[in-house]
């Protein structure tokens, strides 16, 4: 599965979506920060959770979990499996 720019996922007006992806480009963000940039990505990204937490229905999914099942999807297509 491709990485989709955030920009266009939020261009097309599904909250969820959208708040996903700024989810999951945070994190990729806090992976290489360090110091105050950390700190202020780390924030960012518990609002960003929290307020996918509160939207109402949709899948209840642990993003940490997510997160690490689209790594090994990546992984595994570099791989050619």
């Amino acid at each position: 599965m491709a990485i989709r720019r955030v920009s266009t996922v939020v261009a097309e007006g599904d909250r969820r979506a959208s708040l996903k992806a700024i989810r999951d480009k945070l994190a990729r963000e806090l992976h290489g920060a360090s110091g105050r940039d950390a700190a202020v990505i780390a924030k960012e990204l518990r609002a960003t959770i929290s307020e996918l937490d509160g939207l109402p229905g949709g899948e209840e999914v642990n993003p940490i979990d997510d997160l690490a099942a689209q790594r090994a999807r990546r992984i595994a297509d570099a791989q050619g499996r």
